[in-house]
């Protein structure tokens, strides 16, 4: 006998004639949350997993999120009341094993041992304006990389924080675009971005508008934030530059 869990088509166990008024959001294993429709207000957690199409209900792990962000444990005979508002989300894990963390002090569950970047930024809801780290105490926290993915398998919850980007500034040289997360930069500075730089040539800052070019010294500190776009530089052998 097959005892595994398995998603089947979900069945329409309503009366007939009686159409679904309330609408949760379901995902499992991810947070790929789908649309389905409950005639219930007030369902029980199997009927929520069977409403996904996920069977056996005692199979499968059941969480609410609530507005908060908090996950909030369901089991199969719990009533959840779906007129509160917020009460629509909810996420199930098809594993045993399930794997707790904070993410900006609130916990969290998931059920395998590697979490996507992208699962972090769903959950903590944040903007495109800020990324995600995993934070070290006594240590510097770590970036998540877009795309990237979280180890929760070590000992203890890990804790993930969410912060603003850091604002980038970009500047060009001979055509190849650069970036800082430094708003100045001395002319030193930017000579060493540039690969193989020839020694035999200055940093010519290109003049916007009326305003000529000009030769930038090594310690000379440029404004990289300004208002007509980036800022150009060239590379000029020095005999042939005033």
């Amino acid at each position: 006998m097959d005892n595994h869990p398995h998603v089947s088509e979900p069945d329409d166990d309503q009366p007939r004639g009686r159409e679904a008024t309330f609408r949760i959001q379901l995902a499992l294993d991810s947070v790929e949350f789908r649309p389905h429709a409950i005639d219930d207000p007030i369902p029980l957690g199997r009927q929520i997993l069977n409403a996904g199409g996920l069977r056996p209900p005692e199979a499968f792990s059941l969480y609410t999120i609530l507005p908060s962000g908090d996950f909030e444990d369901l089991r199969p005979d719990e009533e959840v009341d779906l007129r509160a508002k917020g009460a629509e989300r909810f996420i199930a894990f098809s594993t045993d094993r399930l794997f707790r963390a904070t993410l900006n002090g609130r916990p969290i569950v998931w059920g395998v041992a590697a979490i996507p970047e992208h699962a972090l930024r769903v959950l903590s809801g944040i903007s495109g304006d800020e990324e995600v780290y995993l934070e070290v105490r006594g240590g510097t926290d770590q970036l998540i990389p877009e795309g990237g993915s979280a180890d929760l398998g070590g000992q203890g919850a890990e804790c993930f924080i969410t912060a603003p980007k850091p604002k980038l500034y970009v500047f060009i040289v001979n055509g190849v675009r650069y970036e800082s997360n430094q708003r100045r930069l001395t002319g030193l500075q930017i000579k060493a971005r540039v690969a193989n730089w020839d020694p035999s040539h200055d940093l010519v800052l290109e003049g916007h508008g009326h305003d000529p070019d000009r030769v930038i010294a090594d310690d000379e500190s440029v404004e990289l934030d300004v208002e007509h776009g980036p800022r150009r530089f060239s590379s000029v052998p020095k005999a042939n530059f005033g």
